[in-house]
């Protein structure tokens, strides 16, 4: 795997706009999905990212202004993976921009990729959201199987390493075609994660569902910015549907990977009961965010709720 430099920001604010539920005494809308957007600060410059873009760009635009984030001065989206929940709403945004967008994600952004079971459900990149519709959109995509590092301080993790033997390697049961027409198990190898280096604090690791495991994301945090220490652990740990034998050889393994993390807050699809190990293992550093929820982080640490 290529190893890549990471620059530093000086400070890093998280707005949670799109999660399965608001924040209580919100008001705004839940809905199953993921949107974080990311202020990347050094000194007065400012980088908007967008990482993941949820379901729908009904809820994603009226989350962001009752939340006062502008949308239409985005910098750069980040895909973590295809499935819908994180990228459906990307074709309305797109057109409410009317602006090219640089996309990063991962080559095989748009591939068939679908369930069977109980039911056939298409979650693929299709329709409107298929490549050639947002092109025509703005979308000016940036795909890589390797580690890219968009702004300084930003780095994309890249194809991530499967080397955790209790992860299992897409942790939902999807399908793609193969060359040959065949139907067979789609391992969700585009699922890329981002991590962001706060000056002084470590590695903010943000997951979309972390279909590739959420130890072999966090290792391949650390390589990819060349070994420094993870400060804190944001977003989807794809855990709900894990035993819970893997949700203690999660904990065990993040405590080894991450002994010094400050905050861990698991969200969208990671369930109830790993969630709920993680707040008892990890009690000072669990956070719980919903939309509407923020965070700062800083080389003196993380501070909830602060805005601006």
């Amino acid at each position: 795997m290529e190893q890549a430099r990471t620059g530093f920001v000086d400070r890093l604010q998280v707005v949670v706009l799109i999660e399965n539920s608001p924040a209580y005494d919100t008001y705004l809308e839940g809905c199953f999905g993921l949107s974080l957007w990311l202020e990347l600060w050094t000194g007065a410059t400012c980088r908007r990212v967008l990482f993941d873009v949820g379901p729908r760009a009904d809820t994603l635009a009226r989350n962001a202004e009752a939340l006062g984030v502008p949308l239409n001065r985005v910098d750069a989206i980040v895909l973590s993976h295809c499935h819908f929940d994180h990228t459906a709403a990307l074709a309305g945004l797109l057109k409410s921009m009317g602006r090219p967008v640089p996309v990063y994600g991962h080559p095989d952004l748009f591939r068939s990729n679908f369930v069977l079971s109980p039911e056939f459900m298409d979650y693929a990149m299709a329709g409107e959201n298929s490549r050639p519709s947002l092109e025509a959109k703005g979308a000016r995509f940036m795909l890589s199987t390797s580690p890219v590092e968009p702004f300084p301080g930003l780095m994309l993790t890249g194809e991530v390493e499967h080397t955790t033997d209790f992860e299992e390697q897409g942790g939902v049961s999807c399908f793609t075609i193969d060359g040959n027409g065949a139907t067979v198990p789609d391992r969700l190898q585009d699922d890329v994660s981002a991590v962001v280096n706060v000056r002084g604090l470590g590695l903010v690791l943000l997951s979309g569902c972390g279909h590739a495991g959420i130890v072999n994301i966090a290792k391949q945090a650390r390589k990819v910015s060349g070994g420094r220490d993870i400060a804190a652990i944001v977003g989807g740990f794809h855990l709900l549907q894990a035993s819970a034998g893997r949700h203690e050889q999660t904990v065990r393994a993040l405590r080894g990977i991450a002994p010094g993390m400050s905050v861990i807050a698991p969200m969208h699809c990671t369930g109830l009961q790993a969630s709920a190990l993680i707040a008892r293992e990890f009690p000072e550093a669990f956070r719980e965010l919903h939309a509407g929820d923020r965070v700062a982080f800083t080389a003196s640490g993380a501070a909830k709720g602060v805005q601006g």
